[in-house]
């Protein structure tokens, strides 16, 4: 299933940079968040790699829902992460293909198609970041740690601008990275990624991706979550100190 995830990550990231090369149209769902060509062909274009290796699996697509299939696996997809930044021509978006075995991660790949920087992850068998390992860095101090977080207009939305302002006042450096949050956190280049917004396909592979690389992943309350509307991932070192100053009063 590894080879597959990656393969069909891979192909759809490419269909997707062809769209992103020519700015596609943009028409906006029921929710108001834009949807453009891109994201729908390449959606459907891992659809059919999926159905072509697995085709008793359950499919759950951001563009296409599920196709509600009873299977004990689910493949998740977000064909491409960060469309705002997609449609802008900014090039801070990904792919996300993850696999689960009754309703948890067992398989996670990220990838980055500008930069040619691929993720993947097993259950219990690492994160490896363009086929070499990655971990999460050691940092232990919030004063040394350099955090992540998504976004401003989402903290406000769950009351907790203040708090976020609290974490980056203790820390070395914030930002706001928009998917590449993701990439730094494997890497040891941000601690931690605060999320204020998020639905089944924006945390299931980073989920696993963050764990096997030696990190922790949960929703504001601290517990494991793909479904909270909201995420930490840290290091795992900071994780506590983390989320609590994040629900401090």
């Amino acid at each position: 299933m590894l080879d597959v995830a990656i393969d069909a990550a891979k192909r759809g990231g490419k269909l997707a940079l062809k769209y992103f090369k020519t700015q596609p149209k943009v028409s906006y769902k029921a929710d108001k968040s834009p949807v453009t060509r891109a994201d729908i062909e390449t959606e459907k274009l891992i659809r059919k790699i999926l159905i072509k290796n697995f085709p008793d699996h359950e499919i759950i697509g951001e563009e296409s829902g599920s196709d509600h299939k009873k299977s004990k696996y689910q493949w998740v997809i977000d064909p491409i992460d960060g469309t705002r930044s997609f449609i802008r021509g900014i090039p801070q978006w990904c792919v996300l293909v993850a696999v689960m075995e009754n309703n948890k991660p067992i398989i996670g790949v990220c990838y980055y198609p500008i930069q040619d920087e691929l993720f993947h992850a097993q259950k219990d068998k690492g994160t490896f970041y363009n086929g070499k390992r990655t971990k999460v860095s050691g940092v232990k101090n919030l004063d040394e740690a350099y955090i992540s977080y998504y976004n401003l207009k989402h903290f406000a939305r769950l009351n907790k601008v203040q708090n976020l302002v609290d974490i980056c006042q203790k820390t070395y450096s914030s930002m706001n990275n928009a998917s590449f949050s993701l990439s730094y956190l494997l890497q040891g280049k941000v601690d931690a990624y605060i999320c204020g917004h998020g639905l089944l396909w924006d945390f299931a592979a980073p989920s696993l991706l963050t764990e096997e690389a030696g990190g922790k992943f949960t929703d504001f309350s601290g517990k494991f979550s793909l479904t909270s509307g909201s995420f930490v991932a840290t290091n795992g070192l900071l994780h506590t100190q983390v989320l609590k100053l994040l629900n401090s009063e």
